[in-house]
């Protein structure tokens, strides 16, 4: 790795520690409730009333269901019921609760209370006949406070017991909530009665005497500054100086009922009000969303906030749901078409997005609001492109046309009628004469004074981008590759016209550099010099539909892919070679955004606005990137082993203690506990005593092994969260393998013993037998020297066949010609070559199989060689189903005959063959070439005679034989219904 590259990795380095020590903010108040990440899960949970929530010290999330106690850590939810836990009298769970010690409590209905320990649940006896618990808070002084059928219940040091009217409690009533404030007070809503406060023994009944709009109160919050707050059938209302009141901005939840509210560590108060959605009391403002999800309609029962800052809400019947903060805002409207192909800020701030079937909308109270009465003048709501003139006129383009909405409140629209090359508008730049560049999908043309110029040299070009340059170049992007207008000329400007890509793009600097967004990349023209920036800047045939500068160092780029940021540094490393490859952040849905496809194809897909944020259109929604405000998850993710599974058997995750012998295969199941955003979340693991480093495992949360060594262990997992921070002391769990009898020491010891003593033994008995051998040795070597020649010979004969038709193979007919090569050009000899083809042998094998194949082969092989001289000739299996005959002392007239009787033996075979073309048998064609060897030259011009006199034979009809030219004659064969020799 290069010094700069160490450098920013030990500064990224130092800066996640410093985040990691801060604590975990709540859900940015300047966000819109739609604008947080919002994931739903229902489906996935045993029963969909959620009455509870709970983070336990290992940072699993916890859930009370009146399906079972549901159990998440990031990866689905795990069910418990009767069926895992035995000891359950009730799978009707009604409230769980973490202590500070790491104790999971667990509240059922009619099933009492529990002691959780993962999967394993202890029954704890409850006073006073209570049976069902209701909520479970522990106090500032370690005490745990439960609300039951039968009354409060309170566990201390003492014990546990029930606080009645002897304690100043209210005769037993239905409690609705429980909270524990920081003085070391406990709240209690009590139906139809009020709140009881509990503090240092003493017990206030607080009802409508004291504030509350009614006494029938349904859920109960503190807020970071201490304030209690209570949720009534008439609204929400806050206690302090000893009353409760009323909070002027939250009239418009008067009269509604507040099932469920909850402060943030922020000071952010959430409440649920019936029917109204889900609301919001920043310090700034108040705000109600009812269109998210699942939540329309929806009774909310429940709220907690995680270590994160991550807020969970679970309902009556749409199971919990889970609100993040994101890196990336995605902005949507009530439109017809949330997906937006143009972004344009105008010259008085406002900013304009164009949608793919609901027209131009504005971004106003951080949603899309359809801008309706300029839609109603717009020919197309497909909007494709959108720029302001120097009039500070609004430019739309569209599927049909341009139209220019006047600031004056005129509209216009011009269109093939009008001039225009073609009615599909891609793309705007203004030009310095003050008239208004366009790109359609037939060509380029400007719009000036009301007159329309085509630019000739670009007629019938798909045009995706336009830019006018400071020197008065117009650069034309184009579908299939880069054009320019200079001086009235359109050509490609000094540049190889990026052939091959598509450009979308133009970001230009001071200096002159343009940059280029193309579909394989990024394209650099400095200079007069073209520089790709592909796969070495991490773009693997992404396109780049648009490219911003966020003046801090940076690009914003997006894509096919979602969302890239790109450090300039880095590709001026890579320009100066100092580094060889560079890698973009990614960002998608994990980050924020509805959807990963950025679009694009077209001039505006993304702009920067003056405040510096910077907005990218998507295929749902603007997605809003605020560069000085990326949130960064600085908390480390606690991680933890969730189940051991030995051969089959689930051990203990904390202490699975010796394993074996003969252990098989171990899993080790393991998660990292952030929920920000789950799927990035990374994970190595390792075992001490076995692995050298750690295994990168991903995204996976299971690891396997098989046929562990006995020894001493230590399995470690560490985690790292979705910015990168890792938890690097992650979780230890040591076991042991234990050996097996035949592995242990004293085994091995006693076996070595046993061992040498058995090899002295044989050493002397070995003594003996060798002097007994040793004469009757020499015999055997004499006799076996003879066999074993006679086995070489043997084995030089085998190898010389072929394996399936045992006449001769390639390599012993090389050589058997080279020989008679040799010996004919000494004697001034004929020597004769044939090439032999059974005809459609390949028809043969897919009729009849390549077993009855190799058997017909065999057969014709058989019947060559039958022709030949049993010692002078050589027949060979040449290729798959060619043969080679090699005739010494012959001319070219004896070959023919022989050739010709090979063609009739053949024939004789009747072999039957339907799929041939040729013959309703099987036939062969024959190539004969003859000459007298020169030892200055090679056979390989007999060879070549023969395949071309053989190529002669097939193209003429096949079933004959043809003669190396000039000497051929009129091939000869005999017709299928003419049996005989052939003439």
């Amino acid at each position: 790795m290069d010094r700069h590259a160490r450098g920013w990795r030990s500064i990224i380095v130092l800066a996640c520690g410093w985040l990691a020590s801060l604590p975990a903010l709540a859900l940015d108040p300047d966000r819109a409730i739609g604008q947080l990440v919002h994931v739903w899960y229902e489906n996935q949970l045993p029963q969909g009333t959620v009455l509870s929530i709970a983070q336990h010290r290992n940072g699993s999330m916890w859930l009370a269901t009146y399906g079972g106690l549901v159990h998440h850590s990031g990866a689905g939810y795990e069910s418990i019921d009767q069926r895992v836990a035995p000891a359950l009298r009730s799978s009707a769970i009604t409230a769980v609760g973490a202590d500070r010690d790491g104790t999971l409590w667990v509240g059922t209905l009619n099933g009492g209370l529990y002691r959780a320990d993962g999967r394993d649940l202890q029954a704890i006896a409850l006073p006073g006949g209570a049976e069902s618990v209701f909520g479970i808070v522990q106090d500032r002084a370690g005490a745990l406070w439960m609300t039951t059928n039968a009354g409060v219940v309170r566990k201390d040091g003492a014990g546990m017991h029930l606080l009645g009217t002897e304690s100043g409690f209210p005769p037993r009533g239905f409690y609705r909530a429980i909270v524990a404030d920081a003085e070391g007070g406990v709240w209690i809503a009590a139906d139809g009665l009020g709140v009881v406060h509990w503090h240092d023994g003493r017990v206030d009944i607080l009802d409508t005497d004291d504030g509350l709009p009614t006494n029938a109160v349904y859920s109960l919050a503190i807020d970071r500054e201490g304030i209690v707050w209570a949720g009534t059938q008439a609204g929400p209302v806050r206690h302090r100086e000893g009353r409760f009141e009323r909070e002027l901005r939250l009239d418009a939840l008067d009269d509604k009922r507040i099932y469920s509210l909850f402060g943030d560590r922020d000071g952010n108060l959430w409440f649920a009000p019936l029917g109204v959605g889900i609301c919001r009391l920043t310090a700034t403002r108040f705000d109600c969303d009812d269109t998210l999800a699942g939540m329309r309609g929806e009774t909310v029962r429940s709220m907690f906030e995680d270590r994160e800052g991550n807020l969970w809400m679970g309902t009556t019947s749409s199971g919990v749901h889970r609100f993040s903060d994101s890196k990336l805002v995605t902005a949507t409207g009530a439109m017809d078409s949330n997906a937006i192909r143009a972004v344009h800020e105008d010259r008085d701030g406002t900013l304009w997005v164009g949608s793919d079937g609901a027209g131009l909308a504005r971004y106003e109270g951080q949603v899309l609001v359809p801008a309706t009465e300029l839609n109603a003048k717009l020919p197309s709501q497909l909007i494709r492109a959108i720029e302001t003139d120097d009039e500070g006129d609004l430019w739309v383009g569209g599927t049909e046309g341009a139209t220019r909405l006047a600031r004056d409140g005129s509209v216009k629209t011009f269109g093939l009628r009008e001039g225009l090359p073609g009615t599909i508008v891609f793309a705007f730049a203004r030009s310095r004469d003050g008239g208004m560049w366009v790109g359609t999908l037939q060509g380029v043309a400007r719009l000036r004074d009301g007159t329309t110029e085509k630019i000739a040299g670009t007629a019938g070009d798909d045009t995706r981008a336009l830019y006018e340059a400071p020197d008065g170049r117009l650069w034309v992007g184009l579908r299939n590759g880069l054009r320019c207008l200079a001086a009235g000329v359109v050509d490609t400007c000094g540049t190889d016209g990026l052939p091959g890509m598509s450009v979308f793009a133009f970001l230009p600097e001071a200096d002159g550099t343009l940059w280029i967004g193309t579909s394989l990349g990024l394209v650099r023209i400095r200079g007069g010099r073209v520089e790709t920036f592909t796969r070495r800047a991490g773009f693997y045939g992404d396109a780049v539909f648009a490219i911003l500068d966020d003046g801090d160092g940076h690009f914003w780029i997006s894509s096919n892919r979602g969302i890239a940021r790109l450090s300039r540094a880095e590709l001026a490393a890579l320009d100066a070679g100092t580094t060889e490859a560079i890698e973009p952040i990614w960002y998608g849905k994990h980050d924020g955004m509805l959807s990963s496809q950025a679009n694009g194809a077209s001039q505006t897909p993304a702009a920067r606005t003056r405040d510096g944020r910077l907005w990218f259109g998507t295929a749902n929604g603007v997605v809003i990137v605020d560069p000085s405000h990326l949130l960064v998850n600085g908390t480390p993710p606690p991680v933890d082993v969730e189940r051991v599974v030995a051969d089959g058997i689930d051990l203990s995750p904390r202490a699975p203690g010796r394993l074996g012998p003969h252990l098989e295969r171990i899993e080790w199941h393991y998660a990292a506990m952030s929920y920000v955003a789950p799927a990035a979340v990374r994970y190595r693991y390792r075992i001490d005593g076995f692995d050298r480093d750690w295994i990168d495992a991903g995204t996976s949360r299971v690891a396997g092994y098989t046929n562990l060594p006995p020894g001493d262990y230590v399995f470690r997992a560490i985690a790292s969260n979705n910015d990168g921070v890792w938890n690097t002391e992650g979780v230890r769990v040591p076991f042991t393998v234990v050996p097996g009898w035949y592995e242990t020491w004293w085994f091995r010891t006693l076996s070595l013993l046993c061992a040498m003593g058995l090899l002295a033994a044989l050493h002397r008995l070995r003594l003996l037998r060798l002097r007994e051998r040793e004469v009757a040795l020499k015999r055997e070597v004499e006799q076996r020297t003879q066999a074993l020649s006679e086995a070489n010979a043997a084995l030089q004969r085998l190898a010389s066949l072929d394996g399936l038709t045992r006449i001769a193979n390639r390599g012993a007919f090389d050589r058997c010609l080279a020989d008679a090569w040799a010996a004919h050009a000494a004697n001034r000899e004929p020597l004769a070559l044939l090439l032999c083809d059974i005809d459609a042998f390949k028809a043969y094998n897919d009729t009849y199989g390549h077993l009855v194949g190799d058997t017909a082969l065999t057969a014709v092989a058989t019947a060559l060689s039958s022709v030949l001289r049993a010692h002078d000739d050589v027949a060979a299996r040449y290729g798959g189903e060619e043969f080679a005959i090699l005739l010494t002392r012959c001319d070219l007239d004896t070959a023919s005959r022989v050739a010709q009787t090979m063609l009739d033996t053949v024939r004789d075979l009747a072999i039957e063959h339907r799929a041939s073309g040729v013959a309703r048998i099987v036939t062969v064609s024959i190539g004969v070439a003859s000459t007298v060897p020169e030892a200055s030259s090679s056979p390989d011009g007999l060879l070549q005679r023969a395949d071309e006199a053989l190529y002669r034979a097939k193209s003429g009809g096949r079933d004959r034989v043809a003669l190396d030219a000039p000497h051929d004659s009129p091939a000869r064969h005999r017709p299928t219904e003419a049996p005989g020799p052939t003439a």
